[in-house]
């Protein structure tokens, strides 16, 4: 009888199988592999991933219930978070194998941990996505949050036509410019026992993002006051309550003096009144720390290839090789004028006069004019190169009628380079109407577009008033040297065998893996000599105002919402910049961190796993309830360095998990789980990047290559009410108790061991050994380790999740939605716990309508706002974000299978940015624009 019924199952499972056919018929593919599933799943199928209008498979994955989507400057899809959790916390697996690549996140930021950028992969290359938010035994560790599984298309997959095509054309309308992207698969089949598909895709984006930053906001209001008579140094005024990052002038600035007759250049000023503040309100008030608007300008070239060869030799065996290559490379200008609020000294010349100053109760500066201020621009001139490569052949053998063999290998090789040269240069001083608004805007007297107001590398100023500018009257950076490298590497080999006749039903599974994941993480500098050797020895050096040119943008800001400030930034000329400094030639040196104040270095990774899974079926009141149990036991074996150091880590780890589907009516389940997962520690914080504190052996600051994982034990519960094909409503509760956060911490070590967080002890210098010798020596010695280390708090995620997906037939035929909507809260043990980048709220819906030549949806998605992370003790927190995009095609009527398309991305330009403290005082904010995309599909 058990026989029977298990057969009964599988036939009837492999029936509900559907061609994709449009949207609709995608959904009908979620809604039966949601039905099908064991725990809590979600799939993406074929038609949905390939004809919304997403850009990549972070968008895609981002219509699934608890996902969330981290965005690129650009406003484009780049990586997921799963209930709540960052990026680090969520496995990406490349059909089924361990991954990793490259890429070094977005504009502004350094991926350093265990992130995964998807913005390199094209919707049209995959045919399904799965996001499993509980572990189960047979799946790969690593994922707190979650499993996500992008599946390739392959030969045989249902409903593969011989040749795919695309051509589109989309429209930015920021950079008013048209971009192409193409994709082409053609799949050929061999008396359906070989296959052969072969696909490329890829784009030429053009791009332009307006925005707004802030390095940081600082208390300020510090006057400046002379130190000696040569006027070589400043200070500020006694009992000064500010971080003393600004200064007010306490002399008249020739814009001042011309503003003000009778007062003469020198004259003394009192800041405090001209402000109209009190004093203790001016020392403290917050002005943002360099606010810069600035753009980016260029264009991204991407290609993605798909080799997939499948061979069926009979009914019981199935092999494949799947092959994937992507290459992108991005070369663009970003370029911010920054106000110089920022030890603006007044022995430079740069401290400024504050007038009509007005104050919110939350002490930022809402408005103001600003005497002697200077614009300091920065322009950054981006080269990136990343390249990837995955291998992954398979095979899965039906040994026997009750024993199934499945075997996979797997190779990712990853490699990225970007080169960043910074040059900074000068305005002179003029005065700046400040006003705050959804970004601030920067109103100033001398024209920042316009190339000719006298622009200088560096500030200058004539302290002995002597006439000449001499080199020790020059201040400030002119060029920065920054470049990086990264390697990724991940190797695979899994064994998984399934016994019974429907083992997902009845019966085992079990099975090992043996995975090696290494990154390498390189980072170059040298500023110093190449400023010496290269700049102040060139003809830039001397004719700098001959190397500035017009603003690559003439509307900077036009898409940026109440904005009235610089409508252009005069742009360095970077080819000629790079030809007078002799750039290309010039040998960077290795350095310890980036440009984002990271530490580099390598991490490796070998591990092994085993696991056994139980799935059973049974009657309970006679209703089916299935069960799956399992255990997965983990060793991780950690080797992580920098330059100098090397350290080593072992740890073993036993994952059980439990899931429960019942049918409690024949359209109603009941679903529960129970399991423990992991990810483990960030390679940030792990690297041993370990020196001295001082001349003695008292301290030492290190890493901590010895740290825990971050574990959770997880809880679901919900259910799903099927009333049609289509139709269904669903509901979750989830509950997640995570542990292996870290915080800044001092540990008392033994000078013995000393070697194990990175420190030669083996040599240590003549003073060093003296005071070994004078505390007792190796064995009676200790140091304190400042380092990180893991604490015992904890914190818990809960929320809920909701579905609905309503054909809407009986109103009109094809007409129909689909909604979803997260909650999370935590409560966290320890401040140091608490997770960042947590949305309250999130939900996405589409209403569509379809018939047999026209499809339309339209789709709008929004994240909450949430705590990003903190700025000197203030919480950064990300901007509310409610997205829309329409989607709609058309079939041509010819004999050809051609379809005309229409996408519309970001109807509404929203932003992505965050606010400093409270809403309303930007911190960040780019504007990316709408963009339109009209294209042509077809298959043959």
């Amino acid at each position: 009888m058990a026989q029977e019924t298990d057969e009964t199952i599988a036939e009837e499972k492999e029936a509900e199988v559907i061609e994709v056919k449009g949207y609709r018929g995608s959904l009908i593919n979620s809604t039966i592999a949601k039905k099908d599933s064991q725990g809590f799943v979600d799939e993406v199928f074929a038609d949905d991933i390939g004809k919304m209008p997403s850009q990549n498979l972070a968008e895609s994955l981002s219509r699934i219930p608890g996902v969330k989507i981290n965005r690129e400057v650009t406003g484009e899809g780049q990586q997921i978070s799963v209930r709540g959790l960052g990026p680090s916390f969520t496995k990406i697996a490349l059909n089924g194998n361990s991954m990793a690549i490259a890429s070094d996140g977005s504009l502004g930021s350094g991926n350093r941990n265990r992130e995964i950028d998807l913005d390199i992969f094209p919707t049209e290359l995959f045919s399904s996505l799965s996001v499993s938010k509980t572990a189960m035994a047979h799946q790969l560790e690593g994922g707190v949050s979650g499993f996500v599984n992008m599946r390739t298309a392959r030969p045989f997959d249902p409903g593969s036509q011989t040749f795919k095509y695309s051509l589109e054309g989309a429209y930015g309308e920021l950079r008013d410019a048209v971009s192409p992207r193409y994709s082409a698969i053609y799949t050929k089949k061999f008396d359906d026992t070989f296959g052969i598909l072969v696909g490329v895709a890829g784009a030429n984006t053009k791009s332009r993002v307006d925005g707004y930053e802030a390095v940081a906001l600082f208390t300020d209001g510090c006057v400046a006051q002379w130190s000696n008579p040569e006027h070589t140094g400043s200070s500020c005024v006694d009992g000064s309550q500010g971080l003393n990052h600004f200064f007010w002038s306490p002399e008249a600035t020739p814009d001042y003096a011309a503003a003000n007759p009778g007062v003469n250049v020198g004259d003394a000023v009192d800041p405090v009144a001209t402000s109209g503040l009190a004093a203790d309100v001016l020392d403290t008030a917050l002005l943002p720390y360099l606010g810069r608007p600035m753009f980016t300008y260029g264009s991204r070239d991407r290609v993605s290839g798909l080799v997939s060869l499948q061979f069926r030799p009979n009914d019981t065996m199935d092999g494949a090789i799947d092959i994937m290559y992507a290459k992108a490379s991005k070369d663009f200008v970003r370029t911010e004028a920054m106000w110089w609020g920022r030890r603006n000294y007044l022995h430079q010349g740069a401290a400024i006069i504050p007038e009509n100053l007005t104050v919110s109760d939350t002490g930022y500066v809402t408005s103001g004019t600003f005497y002697n201020s200077h614009i300091w621009v920065g322009s950054h001139d981006y080269q990136e190169d990343l390249d990837f490569i995955s291998v992954m052949p398979s095979f899965s053998w039906q040994a026997t009628d009750l024993l199934k063999v499945d075997m996979s290998a797997s190779l990712t090789k990853s490699e990225f380079e970007r080169d960043e040269p910074y040059v900074l240069y000068m305005s002179p001083g003029g005065t700046l109407q400040f006003e705050n608004g959804d970004v601030p805007s920067f109103s100033f007297s001398e024209d920042p577009a316009d190339p000719n107001i006298d622009w200088t590398w560096q500030q200058e100023y004539d302290q002995n008033q002597d006439g000449t500018i001499s080199e020790d009257e020059k201040f400030g950076d002119m060029f920065r040297i920054q470049r990086n490298h990264r390697e990724t590497e991940t190797q695979g080999l899994h064994f998984d065998f399934a016994y019974g006749e429907a083992p997902e039903y009845s019966g085992f599974k079990f099975g090992l893996a043996w995975d090696k994941n290494t990154s390498n993480m390189t980072a170059f500098g040298g500023t110093a000599v190449f400023t010496d050797e290269n700049v102040k020895n060139s003809d830039a050096y001397n004719n700098f105002s001959d190397y500035i040119g017009s603003s690559l943008v003439s509307d900077l800001g036009s898409g940026i919402s109440g904005y009235s400030g610089y409508s252009g930034i005069a742009q360095v000329d970077w080819d000629r910049i790079r030809a007078a400094t002799n750039y290309d030639s010039f040998e960077a040196i290795e350095v310890q961190g980036d440009q984002f104040g990271a530490t580099v270095g390598d991490i490796e990774e070998e591990i092994f796993a085993i696991y056994i899974e139980a799935n059973t079926e049974t009657e309970i009141a006679d209703r089916a309830l299935r069960m799956n149990v399992g255990v997965r036991w983990v060793s991780t074996d950690q080797s992580v360095a920098t330059s100098s150091s090397n350290t080593e880590a072992s740890y073993r780890k036993m994952l059980p998990s439990l899931s429960l589907v019942y049918d409690l009516m024949e359209d109603v389940k009941v679903r529960a789980s129970a399991s423990r997962s992991l990810t483990r520690a960030n390679p940030s914080d792990m690297f041993p990047n370990a020196s001295w504190g001082g001349s003695g052996i008292e301290t030492v600051n290190a890493g901590n290559p010895y740290l825990s994982p971050f574990e959770a034990t997880n809880f679901d519960i919900g259910g799903e009410w099927y009333f049609s094909d289509l139709g269904y409503v669903g509901l979750t509760y989830f509950e997640k108790e995570v542990t292996g956060f870290t915080r800044s911490d001092s540990l008392i070590v033994s000078f013995e061991n000393l070697g194990d967080y990175g420190i030669d002890i083996g040599n240590i210098g003549e003073d060093r050994e003296q005071a070994l010798l004078e505390c007792g020596g190796p064995s009676q010695c200790t140091a304190t380790v400042n380092t990180r280390n893991n604490i015992d708090g904890s914190t818990i995620l809960s929320g809920f999740e909701a579905v609905w997906v309503q054909p809407l037939d009986i109103i009109v035929e094809g007409l129909g939605f689909n909604v979803s909507a997260t909650s999370i809260r935590q409560d966290a043990s320890d401040e140091d716990a608490i997770i960042t980048g947590i949305s309250d709220l999130s939900y996405n819906g589409t209403l569509f309508y379809e018939n047999d030549v026209f499809q339309s949806r339209v789709t709008i998605y929004h994240q909450d706002g949430s705590a990003s992370y903190y700025s000197n003790g203030k919480e950064v927190f990300s901007f509310d974000r409610t997205q829309i995009d329409f989607s709609a095609s058309y079939n041509l009527p010819t004999d050809m299978d051609m379809t005309l398309t229409l996408d519309a991305y970001n109807l509404t330009n929203e932003p992505v940015g965050n606010w400093h403290e409270y809403e309303g005082i930007a911190f960040n904010a780019f504007y990316p624009g709408a963009t339109y995309t009209l294209g042509l599909r077809g298959s043959f």
